[in-house]
């Protein structure tokens, strides 16, 4: 079976311009982003985001579990009911699994077939998954084997997937006509696009496909350098509109009208559709993310939070110790501080600057990697939901 066209195009051959255009602007509003922020804010940040992502990401399959849980699960604290603790430990699978991407799509063809095998092996390999492993049908109770392509033929809702027997040389075309080619940086983002969905039209795996073709996608806007990915995720804009999404996926499964929809075996116009869809769910990300990170912003809501927490307005909060707004506007500003220059910056001796730190490391709004070590600003998620409305649902 053929998967063509790879890319929306017109019947010269070439891609759209408006499509082109919404491309080049995701790429350039994008970029933007990375140049108001210390590089160590833009880490806490990305670190808050692979949680909130893990959260979107299953939440798309109807398994996700609040970012706190997540939080919790982080720290080894997980549920005494089964059911919430598997949803637990499936988003910490999701966060290890979203770091190996991010650690190892730079310097190969993060559309090879080993690549995405390797991430579904990943994921579906580690602690707690065993119940994720087991897929049953009206006849039987099928155990799938991680990294492994599916064995059998499957049916997934109306889209009959590829033939079993076909997916060694199916995944090995998709990954010779989507590898990284020398192309604008607006092209590469039309192509990434466009293969998230071939790559759930193919259905590599058992199960998992979502999830993993996701995660495959973020390797690939990784790849090809899109700067400021990272600090936006399209996993929270699609969850957001998760029917539509499952929607434009289906009828891109559409085969060829007529003539003029395209020259592949698969219909040009709803392709077309699907990445416009992508494009603007990508720059809704884009926009939120930019709107939510300007500092003005951020400085204004870290006074908010700390005087609402001091007046007892959030639930099982209690008061932030005094200084801790000049501190952590500082580091929003600097990325992080010597604890040596705290005493400064807060105009106080240095037995009450160290007090500050070792309060705020224990109750997790700062961090440091070693006893002594520099000190930087920490998002947890209580924090993170008064800092960033709308990122992660409310708790309180």
């Amino acid at each position: 079976m053929d998967f063509t066209p790879i890319i929306p195009q017109k019947l010269d051959g070439t891609i759209d311009d408006t499509l082109l255009a919404k491309a080049e602007n995701v790429c350039i509003q994008s970029a933007k982003m990375i140049g108001n922020y210390n590089v160590k804010v833009i880490e806490e940040v990305k670190e808050l985001l692979r949680m909130v992502n893990s959260y979107y990401s299953n939440k798309i399959e109807s398994e996700g579990t609040h970012p706190i849980n997540i939080e919790k699960a982080m720290r080894q604290e997980y549920s005494s009911d089964e059911k919430a603790r598997n949803l637990q430990l499936l988003s910490v699978a999701h966060i290890s699994t979203q770091s190996f991407v991010e650690n190892t799509c730079k310097d190969i063809n993060p559309y090879s077939k080993e690549f995405i095998k390797s991430i579904h092996n990943k994921f579906y390999s580690q602690e707690g998954m065993d119940s994720f492993l087991e897929i049953k049908n009206d006849k039987e109770t099928i155990t799938m084997h991680p990294g492994e392509l599916r064995n059998r033929d499957v049916k997934i809702g109306h889209h009959i997937p590829i033939l079993y027997s076909e997916l060694n040389s199916t995944m090995d075309k998709y990954e010779s006509f989507y590898k990284p080619k020398k192309q604008t940086q607006a092209t590469k983002l039309i192509y990434a696009l466009a293969s998230h969905h071939r790559l759930a039209w193919i259905h590599p795996f058992l199960d998992g496909n979502g999830r993993t073709s996701r995660l495959v996608l973020d390797g690939a806007l990784m790849n090809m350098d899109l700067q400021g990915y990272g600090l936006w995720n399209i996993s929270r804009g699609l969850a957001r509109k998760s029917d539509e999404y499952k929607l434009n996926l289906a009828f891109a499964d559409s085969k060829r009208l007529d003539d003029l929809d395209g020259r592949g075996a698969l219909s040009n116009k709803e392709l077309t559709k699907y990445v416009n869809f992508m494009l603007d769910i990508a720059l809704d990300q884009v926009e939120y993310m930019s709107e939510q990170l300007q500092l003005s912003t951020l400085s204004k809501r870290i006074e908010n939070y700390i005087e609402f927490a001091k007046n007892g307005m959030y639930k099982n909060t209690i008061p932030l110790p005094k200084h801790t707004e000049s501190l952590l506007k500082e580091l929003l500003i600097c990325g992080e501080l010597e604890r040596a220059e705290v005493q400064n910056i807060i105009g106080t001796k240095d037995r009450v600057a160290s007090s500050l730190v070792k309060e705020l490391i224990e109750r997790n709004y700062i961090k440091s990697d070693t006893p002594r070590g520099k000190i930087r600003i920490k998002f947890n998620t209580h924090f993170a939901m008064r800092l960033f409305p709308e990122l992660m649902p409310d708790m309180d």
